[in-house]
């Protein structure tokens, strides 16, 4: 079977993983819904089934029809129903749905066979609508460690628990060490065992359905590397972290993956920088990461709010952040990042060959050229030593100027 890659090109999509259960009630949804087609998304990704950081009987897993299934596999018919209807108004908004059927380590809890017959049912239910389909996120996640959130934990409760061993620290370091060569010991052979248990899904779910499939890894390996049978998927994957130290593997890893023939399809980041996470990677960051991850010749992009993705209230999964909900919704930041894609696919800049420059770690700027059209951007325009004539966009202001300006993000249209 051919697999079917049009829609996976030129998505900009918003990430909503709590965004089916009863934390985001319905008016919300359809609010939050309305203002990202405003803002010129075109995707959002779902979970479709028990979301991340919870375990399936946490209070917060539930839609409001009740929980996805249970321990004991029984998978509940109503709430797949539910699901449709939500997708379907998305799909009505003009939204593709990355439907994504569990997390990596869920698939311990349920076993291989019945997390095949749930993604058959999702198929079932949601294959005549517009959507991506997405394994599972994190698909090494807690390898060898999945019973963590079981049976109605959440990583709050985790990260609460955390108690330092009463040894000295050359004590703690030696322990530490140990256990660290004890782990990888076994962890190539639990590693394997994940990895075939989630290719058995995956060929299970490509021979159902023509639709695209992905599989989210985690931010040690590509997708491609998280399946032996990756050429059933429709692009590798990558997933770059939350972490200042990923700036430059923003644009470096999918260029390195795209140079040196490490991807056969295309290439798309679903989880850069969240906005607020850790209390990080605001606008500039944001606007830097949509520039320099599409201009190093990515498919696709995915933003990401905290307080959006865990539908926030400042309590729960604060460990990450304190941001809600509501504060979230007030950012700026999609607004720009939609102006932005916009004038990248209207520029029709998908093709071409990436340059960049660099001035020891810092990139100075980096671009695109397909014949005579060069797309180009610049993180601080004070540090290039020179500037095309073109036209002169504002990534922070979401403007064309006429004048350049002495510092700042530019993105310069040369035709």
């Amino acid at each position: 079977m051919t697999r079917k890659s049009s829609n996976i090109v030129g998505f900009l999509a918003d990430t909503w993983w709590f965004g089916l259960s009863k934390r985001l009630p319905e008016g919300n949804f359809e609010s939050l819904a309305t203002l990202r087609a405003e803002q010129g998304f075109s995707a959002i990704q779902l979970v479709v089934g028990v979301p991340p950081e919870v375990g399936p009987e946490n209070e917060n897993a539930p839609s409001p029809v009740g929980f996805p299934w249970t321990l004991a596999g029984k998978f509940n018919q109503t709430y797949l129903k539910f699901v449709r209807d939500r997708i379907q108004h998305l799909n009505n908004l003009g939204f593709t749905v990355i439907v994504y059927g569990a997390w990596g380590h869920q698939i311990e809890w349920l076993g291989k066979e019945r997390m095949i017959q749930w993604w058959l049912r999702i198929i079932e239910s949601l294959d005549a609508l517009d959507v991506i389909y997405c394994l599972c996120g994190e698909v090494n996640l807690w390898v060898g460690e999945a019973s963590k959130l079981l049976p109605d934990r959440s990583t709050d409760d985790l990260i609460k628990r955390q108690v330092r061993p009463a040894f000295c620290p050359r004590a703690r370091s030696f322990l530490a060490g140990a256990a660290r060569r004890l782990k990888g010991q076994w962890y190539k052979h639990q590693f394997e065992e994940r990895r075939n248990s989630w290719s058995l899904v995956l060929e299970a779910v490509s021979s159902r359905t023509d639709k695209p499939i992905l599989v989210h890894p985690t931010a040690d390996a590509t997708g491609y590397e998280s399946v032996s049978n990756s050429q059933l998927l429709a692009a590798n994957t990558v997933h770059t972290g939350h972490d200042a130290r990923a700036k430059n593997r923003l644009w470096q890893l999918p260029l390195a993956l795209l140079k040196h023939g490490h991807t056969r399809k295309g290439c798309i980041n679903l989880e850069p920088w969240y906005e607020g996470i850790n209390d990080q990677f605001w606008a500039e960051d944001q606007m830097f990461s949509y520039w320099v991850t599409m201009l190093a010749g990515t498919m696709s992009y995915c933003y990401g709010a905290h307080g959006i993705w865990n539908v926030g209230d400042g309590k729960f999964l604060a460990h990450w952040g304190r941001q809600t909900f509501s504060q979230a919704l007030a950012l700026d930041t999609p607004r720009l990042v939609g102006l932005s894609h916009k004038q990248y696919l209207l520029y029709g800049h998908q093709e071409g060959e990436t340059f960049y420059q660099t001035a020891g770690e810092k990139l100075v700027t980096i671009g695109r050229k397909t014949g005579k059209k060069t797309l180009q951007f610049f993180p601080d325009v004070a540090q290039a030593h020179h500037v095309p004539g073109g036209k002169i966009w504002l990534p922070l202001k979401g403007v064309f100027t006429q004048m350049l300006p002495s510092k700042g993000q530019v993105v310069i249209f040369l035709d």
